[in-house]
């Protein structure tokens, strides 16, 4: 999927300026997804970072603003900010995805009040189901059982992804504990002491 919209792009030129969530000042680059007419962290958002960041050498810090969206996506933006040595800060809310690229920053700060959002993975048997059938052939499954061995690998894989790269960014075993501790379509926004004490934020 990636590769056909990159493709895209370069057939057709980048997309208007309006359309990015990016924007500088100074020295500082701001990344909002919730601007009128994006969707959240979206496909191709990395190589339009990886861009800017070439053009503008002086940038230090990206500030965040983002409920999530394409967590494969976020990895790409993510491993971007971890080689360009960015600080990463949010002024108001940060949530899902976006964790990943908040803890890619050096330094990490967060404004009184902002909103730091945890959830834990979810799919619904609806869309596991459409999964199953559209992907069954490729992946040479003969029953839903098949389906299901694959889907209990992929949990404890991603799982094992996700701690593994909160407890290189220097982040306690505390945050991942409670957030599997979670229900279904719960979030959790933890307070300023937690955020600070389990080294989400630096400082």
């Amino acid at each position: 999927m990636r590769s056909i919209l990159l493709m895209m792009f370069m057939c057709f030129g980048p997309l208007p300026a309006f359309a990015w969530p990016f924007s500088i000042q100074g020295e500082t680059l701001y990344y909002n997804t919730e601007r009128d007419g994006l969707d959240g962290i979206a496909f191709g958002d990395a190589e339009k970072l990886l861009e800017i960041l070439k053009e503008n050498k002086k940038i230090k810090l990206i500030k965040l603003e983002s409920e999530g969206g394409v967590r494969l996506e976020a990895k790409y933006l993510a491993d971007i900010i971890l080689d360009a040595n960015l600080d990463t800060h949010v002024d108001k809310q940060c949530s899902s995805a976006c964790i990943r690229l908040l803890l890619a920053g050096t330094k990490r700060t967060a404004n009184l009040g902002v909103k730091i959002g945890f959830h834990r993975g979810t799919w619904s048997a609806e869309n596991m189901e459409k999964y199953y059938n559209s992907k069954k052939e490729k992946y040479g499954w003969q029953t839903p059982f098949d389906f299901s061995s694959w889907v209990y690998d992929l949990v404890q894989t991603e799982v094992h992804e996700l701690t593994t790269y909160l407890r290189s960014r220097g982040v306690s075993s505390y945050i991942s504990d409670q957030t599997y501790r979670l229900g279904e379509n719960e979030m959790w926004f933890p307070r300023m002491d937690e955020l600070l004490s389990s080294g989400i934020l630096t400082e």
